[in-house]
């Protein structure tokens, strides 16, 4: 599924699977980032979110020290199984609400690092 709109983004997103745990108001939710920026992520999440909620964020983009914040979903696209046209899985997107300056300059060493290694 790829995006056919105009791009909106303030910041680049660079492909970075890490580990993430998202804490919605009903439970904690562990899985995979598909894309980071110094503004959000992209996840896939086995729960439906609601647009604008808050959530509690843990990424895990180095072991020993989870980058902690608060996010915001900013949007749901469910992907459907074409058999069964059920919700299998929720592609969100998620802003970061309160990170730290240092976590902000360390995803953005980041990001330029992993995009500098794609050209």
């Amino acid at each position: 599924m790829s995006w056919q709109g105009d791009e909106r983004r303030r910041s680049p997103r660079a492909p970075f699977p890490c580990k993430i745990v998202v804490g919605s108001p009903i439970r904690l939710l562990v899985s995979h980032v598909e894309n980071i920026s110094e503004g959000g992520i992209r996840v896939l999440l086995e729960e439906k979110l609601s647009n604008f909620v808050n959530v509690g964020l843990e990424l895990f983009v180095e072991k020993e020290k989870p980058i902690k914040c608060k996010g915001k979903v900013m949007w749901v696209q469910e992907r459907i199984n074409p058999i069964q046209q059920t919700p299998v899985i929720f592609d969100t997107g998620i802003q970061f609400i309160n990170l730290s300056v240092e976590d902000k300059q360390y995803l953005k060493k980041l990001i330029d690092t992993v995009m500098e290694d794609k050209e």
